[in-house]
């Protein structure tokens, strides 16, 4: 679990970027992971970002003699300032493999090297009366793009630009909150901090720079890893989508969609529907309008399946399959599909109303639930998503009977005792089902 944190949500909304809200719990879990391995590859980075830089200050400084105070000072902080910007690698790193405040991680360690790097500048300008507007000379002021290439890590526009302008209102004040100098103070100050442009200081210039490409190398890394993988997903996706449901695709993992091809036994209840004399709705339309009036008969089948969580397996013809409890079942697969019923039958009816259809359209409903074969089955030319079973040629035959019941919904008893509904329907008398050789019986509403 991730810690909560009091500014949790203000990170959140400032640090991410939030174009697409309604994002699927697949969609949100694999990005919660990405960011997680964001943060600890950032941490490992800052630590051996500031090991190389540390042991490069310390080869690099090797023979600078202890009468330089101003260098052997400014040599003393960025000693200190790079161990700290390891601790603060090391921590985040830690955060981030234990998932601790997770969600703030990164704003907070990019503050933090922001105020250790102001803390070192600041240092060479009260202590050492280093002028700020000198501030290019000063060796942390190289530091600032390795933090920076850091946070990119992030793929976070909105941590990037907090992060801008952290340094640049710092720089800013740097430069400009102190006394301005003339040209000969200038020329006089520079000609003291002579010793900044020594092989040593430019040893460590390029190792900076080379510690930013190391960090940037890191970012390019990250980038291709996640773009390859989401091809891989989308490819995977839609390469499932021709097999199965397209609400499966997306929970379906590939070891999911193999155990699909291998096919088993599981629990399921199925809910049929077709609609009533609709051979005579189609020799009254064109074909124009007989088109428009199937979609618009699909997409309430869909809306239905979906506020109830089931699967349409397929639509056959004027018909559809609905499926409950795969690709896993649970307990109120059947109460769903009950209530999936009803609600069939309330938005047919206020289609009914709003297009006044003459005479007005009727559906049957039917529903059973039990074990069924679920599967990819097929071959490679040709696969096709599909449930097989006597618990399936049941559910088309309560459907089915329906018409000869006068009743728009049916159920077995099996699927309205498993709903726990018994007080809410009622068992009809009606001819044996063909085709069903064991004794059933139908309910409908009360």
């Amino acid at each position: 679990m991730f810690l909560r944190h009091p500014f949790s949500a203000i990170w959140t909304r400032f640090l991410t970027l939030r174009t697409t809200p309604n994002l699927s719990d697949t969609t949100q879990r694999l990005i919660r992971e990405a960011d997680v391995a964001a943060l600890r590859r950032a941490g490992v980075a800052r630590v051996v970002v500031a090991g190389i830089l540390l042991i490069a200050v310390l080869l690099a400084t090797d023979g600078v003699p202890m009468s330089d105070e101003l260098a052997v000072h400014q040599i003393r902080a960025a000693e200190t300032t790079l161990t700290l910007l390891g601790a603060v690698g090391l921590a985040g790193a830690w955060a981030a493999s234990h998932r601790v405040a997770v969600t703030w991680l990164p704003g907070a360690t990019a503050t933090l090297d922001a105020v250790l790097i102001f803390g070192n500048l600041g240092y060479s300008h009260f202590v050492l009366n280093m002028p700020g507007g000198l501030f290019a000379v000063y060796p942390g002021i190289w530091v600032i793009p390795i933090t920076m290439a850091a946070a990119a890590i992030h793929y976070s526009p909105r941590l990037q630009a907090y992060v801008a302008v952290l340094y640049v209102t710092g720089l800013g004040i740097l430069a400009w909150g102190s006394r301005f100098l003339n040209l000969s103070e200038r020329q006089q100050d520079l000609g003291d901090f002579s010793g900044q442009f020594g092989w040593q200081a430019n040893v460590l210039r390029v190792v900076m720079v080379f510690a930013a490409g190391l960090i940037l190398i890191l970012v390019a890394r990250q980038g291709r890893l996640m773009l390859e993988r989401a091809v891989r997903e989308t490819t995977l996706r839609a390469n499932l989508t021709r097999y199965v449901p397209r609400e499966l695709a997306p929970i379906l993992s590939q070891q999911a969609f193999a155990s699909l091809r291998d096919g088993r036994r599981m629990p399921v209840t199925l809910l049929f529907v077709d609609i009533r004399a609709s051979s005579a709705l189609g020799e009254g339309m064109d074909p124009a309008r007989l088109a428009i009036f199937m979609s618009s008969f699909r997409r309430r089948v869909m809306r239905a399946a979906a506020q109830h969580g089931g699967v349409i397996d397929k639509f056959i013809g004027d018909g559809a399959l609905i499926l409950f409890g795969v690709p896993n079942a649970g307990e109120d697969d059947t109460a769903r599909a009950l209530a999936c019923g009803r609600t069939l039958l309330d938005l047919i009816e206020r289609w009914n109303a709003k297009r006044a259809f003459n005479p007005p359209l009727r559906i049957g409903i039917g529903i059973h639930t039990g074990e069924v074969f679920c599967g990819v089955v097929g071959d490679e030319d040709r696969l096709e998503f599909t449930v097989l079973g006597e618990t399936v040629n049941i559910a088309s035959r309560i459907e089915q009977a329906t018409k000869t019941a006068h009743c728009d919904l049916l159920a077995s008893q099996e699927a309205v005792c498993a709903a726990g509904e018994e007080g809410l329907w009622t068992a009809i008398e009606h001819e044996p089902l063909p085709g069903v050789t064991r004794t059933l019986v139908l309910m409908k509403p009360v």
